[in-house]
């Protein structure tokens, strides 16, 4: 096989399961491939209660583990439930993102900035994806075309950058990027068949974005569900070679 195809998948991931555009992920999945068994991780079990309500409905397919990516020790957990569900891992979706909290909301200039804030930006947004990486690699040892993929930001564009401002997000999806392209370079030395992508979503109506996001905004919105669509779309069909790049909802490549 030389495309990556969702219906000849066995067993997915989906990191940031909860709500918002990973919820709609794994919504969208379970509707659309009858044959995949999906593993969805939640860290709120109080957010997270669409999420339950799909593992009613879908007992035999869906998976559920609370677990904090920002934690190894969790992380280490869920690669271990994953390799016990005897099936090949053929897809793993990063949908774990962080903008503001009730505290603190992106710096619109240099006088905002806070150690402590950039730091929680690089943990949630950056650092997660090479814990996963390091901990899901020995899964992703098999003969057949696998994707691991984070989603990303138009604003981490460097090239794309002509407004400034938020510092901590936009640097923060920069490193996420670079760590992308790493991930990409090594996978591949190690013998993987696996497909890692950078996917920016679009500006989706979720609790990260609801903030920022105005009744008079020329940008284009997106439902979760609409997001998980166009970026599964994005995924599919995707041949090795497409590996180690930056791609928008709509199949763009994006300008490091």
């Amino acid at each position: 096989m030389t495309n990556f195809l969702l219906e000849t998948s066995d067993l997915a991931v989906v990191v940031g399961a909860g709500q918002g555009i990973g919820l709609g992920l794994v919504e969208k999945l379970l509707a659309s491939q009858p044959r995949l068994t999906i593993v969805g991780t939640y860290r709120d079990p109080n957010r997270a209660q669409g999420l339950f309500d799909l593992k009613e409905r879908y007992v035999e397919r869906l998976v559920l583990q609370q677990a904090d990516p920002c934690d190894e020790t969790d992380v280490a957990e869920l690669a271990s439930l994953v390799g016990k569900q005897d099936k090949r891992l053929h897809l793993l979706i990063n949908s774990v993102g962080y903008l503001h909290d009730d505290q603190r909301g992106p710096e619109k200039s240099l006088k905002d900035i806070d150690v402590e804030h950039l730091q929680k930006y690089f943990l949630v947004n950056a650092i997660v994806t090479p814990l996963l990486a390091k901990h899901f690699l020995g899964l992703f040892r098999h003969k057949d075309l696998s994707c691991f993929v984070s989603l990303s930001a138009k604003v981490g564009s460097i090239t794309d950058n002509s407004l400034g401002g938020w510092y901590g997000y936009r640097a923060s999806k920069s490193a996420l990027n670079m760590f992308l392209k790493n991930i990409s370079i090594e996978l591949t030395r190690r013998g993987c068949k696996t497909i890692v992508l950078s996917i920016h979503p679009g500006t989706t109506k979720t609790e990260l974005s609801k903030p920022f996001i105005s009744k008079s905004t020329k940008l284009q919105l997106h439902e979760p569900i609409e997001a998980a669509t166009n970026i599964l779309s994005v995924i599919q069909g995707r041949a090795i070679t497409d590996g180690g790049e930056f791609y928008s909802w709509n199949g763009e490549k994006l300008p490091w």
